[in-house]
């Protein structure tokens, strides 16, 4: 969705314009009232002109259309030619420029058509992946014990990878598969921790040589220890069930062209994308490589073989991001987004008190999903919670092509693996599944929390 994004932010002269004008008529949804939405060219300005009728889906485009105009400050007028709108902008050549970006992305214009598959009948491999992995989580975190164990997630993706000897800050973005912000923030909380230092080479002002402390290496033995410590009583637990699910994970691993974070990872703080978006192209390879961000480090298997073995809870970590990347490929939306939150919105909306349940939404405008066009909500203060939220056209079209592309990509895996290997994978999966005793875990996992000690604490204490 960002390459159309992309291409109206580096066309020069007058290309932004045909894409401004796509925009406007994708606008509202409404068939009837969309054929009046329009650009009028002036001299010095332009219009954009929308007409709106009383139904749900009008309501919401007209308030993601108000939602645009004032972040790129364009006033309200009466259309010059006239006539009839429900309501009309002036915007110069700038503003005009950013309006069409920000009502692209808030459309289905980059997006795939709907497909027509017949749903699931049964869990997704995705869920399965995702509550095995947590269940195991859920596992290593009990009873941490006085002097802590540290996150699951941190000692997958960062303490495992530093060597006694150090590393650069670069090196360690390619080792751990993480994005140059992730290990910029991670590193510093380490830090902050007392378990690595930052060093600073020779006529160098920047530190860039990561090193495990004693108490570093410490929390590591400690957190690797008790990692190999489930993976035992999982063995005894499960027996053949794991050892043909291990089995199982390897062989289909073992035909992927990249490695993947030992602890399945965001881009970055306030970004879920596991790749970083679509700034940069997807390549067909071989390697076959996703559309990514700038920092998004592109690692063969072949490359990150000095990494290590790979653990259990990576493992399930190699094949969810695989199966995530596979699904996004289809430009239908995002697989965790999506999972957790599109498709439990409704077409007729959620309170903002339930959205907030979901997912971290302000409602004064400046959150992820506001700010990102995924949703709109009713005029209002923050603090009410009983204010409306409703699905954008992106978003009703992820949510509505969930269950078939999910068909349609197993399907997909199933000829490419094998029938019975696929049949195999869910089998095991879903028995070590159904023997948890908790609540119903998440069918997605968080991929930003682990990042920030205030979300989830580095180190787990008793």
């Amino acid at each position: 969705m960002h390459c159309l994004i992309d291409q109206m932010s580096s066309n020069e002269g007058q290309g932004w314009f045909q894409l401004l004008d796509q925009a406007v008529r994708a606008y509202p949804a409404s068939a009837t009232k969309r054929r009046r939405s329009r650009v009028i060219r002036q001299n010095d300005h332009y219009e954009l002109a929308f007409s709106f009728n009383e139904s749900t889906f009008d309501k919401v485009d007209a308030l993601v259309i108000d939602f645009i105009a004032n972040r790129v400050k364009a006033k309200q007028c009466e259309p010059s030619d006239k006539q009839s709108s429900s309501v009309c902008y002036r915007c110069d050549e700038s503003q005009a420029k950013q309006f069409g970006r920000h009502l692209t992305y808030a459309s289905t214009i980059s997006m795939a058509e709907p497909s027509h598959h017949k749903a699931l009948q049964s869990p997704p491999l995705h869920a399965l992946l995702t509550q095995t992995l947590l269940g195991f989580k859920a596992e290593y975190e009990l009873k941490p014990g006085k002097q802590g164990l540290p996150s699951l997630e941190v000692l997958s993706n960062i303490l495992r990878v530093v060597p006694k000897e150090g590393i650069n800050l670069k090196d360690l973005e390619v080792a751990a598969v993480l994005s140059t912000r992730v290990v910029r923030v991670v590193v510093r909380h380490c830090v902050e921790h007392g378990w690595l230092t930052l060093a600073t080479l020779p006529g160098r002002k920047t530190p860039s040589i990561v090193k495990l402390t004693d108490l570093g290496q410490t929390v590591l033995s400690r957190g690797s220890r008790r990692l190999r410590r489930v993976q035992r009583t999982w063995l005894q637990r499960y027996d053949s069930t794991l050892l043909q699910l291990v089995t199982t994970l390897q062989t289909i691993a073992r035909s992927f062209d990249l490695a993947y974070p030992h602890y399945i990872s965001g881009y970055g703080v306030g970004d879920e994308a596991l790749t970083g978006g679509n700034y940069l192209p997807a390549e067909t390879g071989p390697p076959r490589v996703p559309a990514r961000g700038v920092e998004w480090p592109v690692v063969t298997r072949s490359q990150s073989a000095a990494s290590g073995s790979r653990s259990f809870p990576a493992q399930l970590c190699q094949i969810l991001t695989q199966f995530a990347l596979d699904y996004e490929s289809a430009n239908v939306g995002r697989l965790g987004l999506t999972t957790v939150f599109f498709r439990h919105i409704p077409d007729e909306g959620i309170s903002l008190a339930q959205a907030r349940a979901l997912q971290p939404v302000t409602g004064n405008g400046k959150s992820l999903h506001e700010r990102h066009m995924n949703i709109v909500i009713e005029p209002g203060k923050p603090s009410d919670g009983s204010r409306r939220v409703w699905p954008t056209q992106k978003t009703r079209r992820a949510r509505d092509v969930y269950a078939s592309q999910l068909a349609v990509l197993e399907r997909q895996w199933s000829t490419q693996y094998g029938i019975a290997r696929m049949a195999n994978l869910k089998r095991n999966l879903r028995k070590i599944v159904e023997s948890f005793e908790t609540a119903s875990l998440p069918d997605y996992p968080n991929t930003t929390a682990w990042m920030l000690p205030w979300e989830q604490p580095y180190l787990l204490k008793a």
